[in-house]
């Protein structure tokens, strides 16, 4: 553990120490250090994607698409959760498995919530208020 605190210590001070801590990720993977740095223009390109897409998920509830809008929303709200997992959580450069583990649960998600919406044509017609009976 000592050995690991020594190598970040020369590597920050072998580096800028400001574009180092503020600007790049750490891995450790088998005792070697990885260090990469996200540039701006990457991280202001998401954001500009993130913006596109919230200014998109707005516009599209003006639109009917009828049962299509449920499906058009939770898609964008899944890009747009992927976006900022991928580039501002830095999965994009972690090891694989993360990924998977992503992936995996995302299909979870849509699965448990296609289990729930399959259900409501159920119960559609117990929420529906009963025919108003007129006196006679």
């Amino acid at each position: 553990m000592a050995s690991m605190q020594e190598k970040m210590r020369s590597l920050v001070t072998a580096n800028d120490s400001t574009s180092v801590t503020h600007d790049a990720e750490v891995h450790k993977d088998g005792g070697h250090v990885h260090v990469h740095a996200v540039s701006p223009l990457v991280l202001l390109s998401v954001f500009g994607a993130l913006l596109v897409l919230t200014v998109l998920t707005v516009a599209v509830t003006y639109v009917d698409l009828g049962p299509a809008n449920l499906i058009v929303a939770l898609g964008i709200a899944v890009v747009k959760a992927a976006l900022v997992l991928m580039f501002f959580m830095h999965l994009w450069w972690d090891r694989p498995f993360n990924a998977v583990v992503l992936v995996a649960a995302f299909f979870f998600v849509a699965l448990f919530l296609g289990f729930t919406i399959m259900d409501t044509d159920q119960y559609q017609i117990n929420m529906t208020p009963p025919a108003q009976m007129s006196p006679k």
